[in-house]
């Protein structure tokens, strides 16, 4: 926790209960889930992990008889939960009954050279099997048997004769699999007795280490129950396995006071709780229904896995239970998908490749919602989001968002509504999605292939357009400078997808639960806002030119005017308009392209401009924003009916 930046005790109090509340609904919402996924099997066993598939199990001893022994070694490609004990450095921490081959054979043969340790991890290996067949737990009779004949063929060196042994490598995993009585065919590390003594073995390593051979106890935080507390959560798995939660350094401890407190430091949870919310997070970023990558820190086409900018949206819904959309029933998996399609990023990289389609959402949002059983209230089931980033040491959590799923229809309906604007060829009306603003909004990326866009390096604009999309909080005000800064640069207009999304975000920002968000779709006549007026008439006399010009001519007043008349109206317009009736307006009266109809908009606008206090010397970021959106449907408009060229 960060030092508070208040000297009032109460308030203090109030901060830190407050800091502790959200954390432990937070925790105590995951665990919920956690236990549900459980009861379904959907949840690996607690103290296993689900590898990634480039470290399967490679190897499978066979064990075939007893006596006489006989068993022999069999290449495979198996990837299912193994035992995990979080080791990274270490070489004592070994895994029952399957592991790697330095660790089950002491085989330090390694692509890049010799593994030094690998005496140190066999000998902890056949410690770990001996301390599971003397365990009073471990009750099956068989299972126990098995053991002892697995510590026979390791002691004796039985396999080395088989012609296999040789191909084995230091990181291949290898497990043991008996082919007889009732364990027939089954890896043994999968046994019950197993998970049982692994948990319990866990919990006894979680709670000592090098720096503390103490237990602490206390009342958990998040199950209340008085229980041995944790010095670290085991890691989740966003790009690479990293802590949630972990104290190794007193700056992180300011709880207890005096020196290398972070040897008597504790994390306030339970082995049980901690595994479980640490096996339920690594369920929810393993599975795309539940996980998007909001944000991705990239320079020069290369990802910086360690750095906090890089930010993770996990969600889920509190219950399952199928809705009914309109007519329609739409399982939980559906919804849920719909709803995430405000942060679904393009899948592919490909230049050309489209957007994530939002008509699903709109469509959805634009019908009654309700549970298929009458019975069934909607308010009382929620959407929640854990957003996270990681880094070296520990993964933090950037935010945590719930909310009911009838307030949630409603914000997010508002989001969309805010920002949807028509094309700059005034033919179709959309919004968009988080991603697409976010990088958008990053000036650089004008320059840019679509392949090649970031996102806004500022994760503030990112963790707020969440909340103004799920919570109906306002866009944050960083927004609003980034989307303006944008239209200042002239090659925004030569991107008109680009100008779109920015043209959107302006829009989003300016009417978003606010009564006019419809009529900003497309040219608002009625806005009388000085910045929206003298937009539309930089727009008039562009067209004017083009008009005079016969649309032959590559570069108009815009470029270099659109700077100075959106920020200091005064200082241009007055030479501009005589340009455009000295120079301009006779052309197009003389080649009959609309020229009453141009003129007399002309000076509709001036004149409403007039009524509203003339041109402003300056306009603030609000004003030109409005600057913007007034250039940009008027725009789209003429492009809309446009004449054919002549």
């Amino acid at each position: 926790m960060q030092p508070l930046k208040t000297t009032c005790w109460p308030c203090l109090v109030i901060s830190i209960v407050n800091c502790t509340n959200w954390r432990a609904s937070m925790f105590k919402e995951i665990l919920e889930l956690g236990e549900w996924l459980e009861f379904e099997g959907k949840l690996v066993p607690a103290g296993y992990y689900t590898y990634s598939d480039s470290s399967p199990i490679k190897w499978v001893v066979h064990i075939l008889g007893i006596s006489p022994l006989e068993c022999y070694i069999e290449e495979a490609e198996i990837n299912r939960p193994r035992p995990k004990s979080g080791r990274t450095k270490r070489t004592d921490l070994a895994h029952p009954i399957a592991d790697e081959a330095g660790y089950v054979f002491g085989i330090d043969r390694k692509k890049d050279g010799i593994d030094t340790d690998a005496g140190k991890k066999h000998t902890a290996f056949m410690s770990l099997l001996e301390k599971i067949s003397q365990n009073e737990d471990v009750n099956d009779v068989e299972l126990k048997k098995a053991i002892l004949v697995i510590k026979e063929i390791l002691t004796e060196g039985i396999l080395r004769s088989d012609n296999r042994f040789d191909e084995i490598m230091n990181k291949d995993w290898v497990s043991f699999v008996l082919e007889s009585g009732t364990l027939s065919g089954k890896h043994l590390f999968e046994h019950p007795d197993i998970k049982a003594f692994w948990v319990k073995e866990l919990q006894a390593n979680s709670i000592k280490s090098k720096t503390r051979d103490y237990e602490v106890e206390g009342d958990c935080s998040i199950c209340g129950k008085p229980r041995q507390l944790l010095k670290r959560m085991p890691g989740v798995k966003l790009y690479k396995p990293i802590p949630l939660h972990s104290y190794n350094k007193d700056a992180f401890v300011s709880f207890i006071d005096g020196t290398e407190v972070s040897k008597r430091a504790h994390i306030g949870q339970c082995f049980i709780c901690g595994d479980t919310i640490a096996r339920t997070l690594n369920y929810l970023t393993g599975n795309k229904l539940h996980y998007k990558i909001i944000t991705q820190d990239r320079k020069d086409g290369k990802l910086n896995t360690d750095s906090a900018r890089n930010q993770f949206a996990l969600f889920w819904l509190k219950d399952e239970q199928p809705m009914e959309v309109g007519e329609t029933t739409i399982d939980p998996a559906e919804l849920l998908k719909n709803l995430s399609l405000v942060i679904s990023r393009t899948d592919s990289t490909e230049k050309d490749a489209p957007p994530p389609d939002l008509m699903h959402l709109e469509n959805m949002l634009n019908t009654p919602w309700t549970g298929r059983d009458a019975s069934i209230n909607i308010a009382n089931n929620a959407f929640y989001l854990l957003l996270l980033s990681p880094n070296k040491g520990r993964i933090a959590v950037r935010d945590w968002i719930y909310i009911s799923l009838d307030k949630l229809q409603q914000n997010l309906k508002t989001f969309l509504d805010a920002q949807r604007i028509i094309d700059p060829d005034g033919k179709e009306k959309r919004c968009f999605g988080i991603p697409d603003i976010l990088k958008a909004i990053e000036a650089s990326n004008i320059s840019k292939p679509p392949n090649k866009a970031v996102e806004i390096a500022n994760p503030n604009i990112s963790r707020q357009l969440l909340r103004t999309a799920y919570l109906g909080e306002p866009p944050p005000s960083a927004l609003l400078e980034a989307a303006v800064m944008c239209m200042r640069n002239m090659k925004i207009f030569e991107k008109p997808d680009i100008q779109h999304v920015v043209m959107a975000t302006l829009k989003m920002f300016l009417t978003h639960r606010k009564e006019r968000m419809t009529e900003m779709e497309t040219l608002d006549t009625n806005r009388n806002t000085p910045g929206y007026l003298c937009g539309m008439l930089l727009s008039i006399l562009e067209e004017a030119q083009l008009r005079a010009s016969r649309w032959k001519i590559n570069t108009t007043l815009v470029d270099r005017f659109y700077g100075s008349a959106s920020s200091a109206p005064v200082s241009v317009f007055g030479t501009l308009i005589r340009r455009a009736t000295t120079d301009h307006f006779p052309k197009i009266r003389k080649q009959q392209l609309g020229y009453m109809d141009l003129e007399a908009l002309m000076e509709s606008v001036q004149s409403t401009i007039d009524q509203t206090g003339g041109y402003p010397k300056t306009l603030s970021l609000e004003g030109q924003a409005e600057f913007s959106l007034g250039f940009y449907h008027q725009r789209a408009k003429f492009s809309e009916g446009r004449p054919t060229k002549k």
